[in-house]
């Protein structure tokens, strides 16, 4: 009995020391629960409240009446702390402003509509954003009881406020949900697939029998690379048939727009898989690493979950991260039918990163896997 004790803490001693000298999974261990941690006690404050949500009122009725039912909604909206109001004249330049996410509704004044409420009545028009359902809600609501309040010294039927989306119909939280996870199912493919294969076949010793094939350190490296990138783009097109299929999610976009967008990001995560897998050499440190770096990316890329619901310190690290701009234009090609101009700057971001991102991890890759 003593003997089997014995035997037991020797194995655990054993185990733990080993573990203990690989640093990769040590730090990891340390440094992902405090993270997980820090990320959802800072994503879910207790108050619960999104502040400061920017909205653009259109202003296309010059008239006094007009003028001053329009500066009576901003100065309500300013007050209220939940809005943040940009004025302008330009339909056009508003319904841009919303695909591009620096809106989430535009309230416009159409031209008349002071005439109108002269004569007991007038319609208000507002656009909402159909791609953050939480913010929806929650500007409806209060674009509402700003409306209430100013109808309160007249008649309570004075004015006709009509909320409607850019795209007809109505849109569901599954569509909102449906680009966040096509994105993730593709980062999962690009970024963990190819640590996990480098280092599962390096335990193997498979690994040691390529590199004495003919084949050139090049080969291997693009050839797994592009395994990678098949697995994503197949994983992301079953999560992308389900949600039509069986979610009747609807695709208003170019599908030419939306592969460009989904191949970049897969190359992009599978040169961040490459990068990350040169610095571990065994499979439970390489599973530790990604998952730490997937888990926050997940969250804070705005996926799940609007970036306006973050502190605006976690909204910074959000900005650096390439999934939040694959999220963000696949996810406005896909339900706002966004011109390119719209997502140029996600595009031409991705590029850059991914061209950078390979720059370095094709030579760090390369060392690693002689090594």
């Amino acid at each position: 009995m003593a003997s089997g004790i014995s035997h037991t803490l020797l194995i655990a001693k054993k185990d733990l020391t080993e573990f203990y000298r690989v640093k990769p999974r040590l730090v990891t261990m340390i440094v992902f629960p405090i993270v997980l941690m820090l990320l959802f006690g800072y994503m879910f404050p207790s108050s619960g409240a999104v502040n400061h949500i920017p909205i653009a009122v259109v202003v296309q009725d010059q008239s006094p009446q007009g003028m001053q039912l329009a500066d009576r909604f901003v100065y309500l909206a300013q007050s209220s702390g939940l809005l943040d109001v940009t004025t302008t004249d330009s339909v056009s330049w508003a319904q841009q402003q919303l695909v591009l996410n620096n809106v989430y509704a535009i309230v416009i004044f159409h031209q008349g509509i002071g005439t109108q409420l002269s004569s007991g009545g007038g319609t208000v028009e507002v656009i909402l954003d159909q791609l953050n359902p939480t913010l929806d809600s929650a500007v409806k609501g209060e674009i509402e009881q700003i409306f209430s309040q100013m109808d309160a010294p007249t008649s309570p039927s004075a004015l006709n406020v009509v909320f409607q989306g850019l795209i007809p119909g109505t849109t569901g939280s599954f569509e909102f949900l449906a680009p966040g996870m096509i994105a993730m199912t593709a980062i999962i493919g690009g970024l963990s697939g190819l640590a996990m294969t480098f280092s599962r076949e390096r335990e193997l010793g498979t690994l040691d029998g390529l590199l004495m094939a003919p084949i050139s350190r090049l080969s291997i490296i693009f050839g797994k690379g592009l395994a990678q990138i098949v697995r994503g783009a197949v994983s992301s097109v079953i999560v992308f048939v389900i949600s039509v299929l069986l979610f009747d999610v609807k695709v208003y976009g170019n599908p030419l727009l939306m592969i460009l967008v989904l191949f970049e990001g897969i190359l992009a995560f599978t040169g961040m898989g490459m990068l990350a897998t040169s610095f571990v050499s065994d499979q439970e440190s390489a599973q530790l690493i990604m998952l730490m770096i997937q888990f926050p990316m997940i969250f804070l890329s705005g996926a799940l979950f609007p970036l306006l619901q973050l502190p605006w310190w976690l909204r910074m690290i959000s900005y650096i991260l390439p999934l939040t701009y694959v999220v963000s234009a696949f996810r406005a090609e896909m339900v706002l039918n966004a011109p390119f101009s719209a997502i140029a700057p996600e595009v031409y971001g991705l590029a850059i990163f991914t061209v950078v991102v390979f720059a370095l991890a094709v030579p760090m890759f390369q060392r690693a896997v002689t090594r």
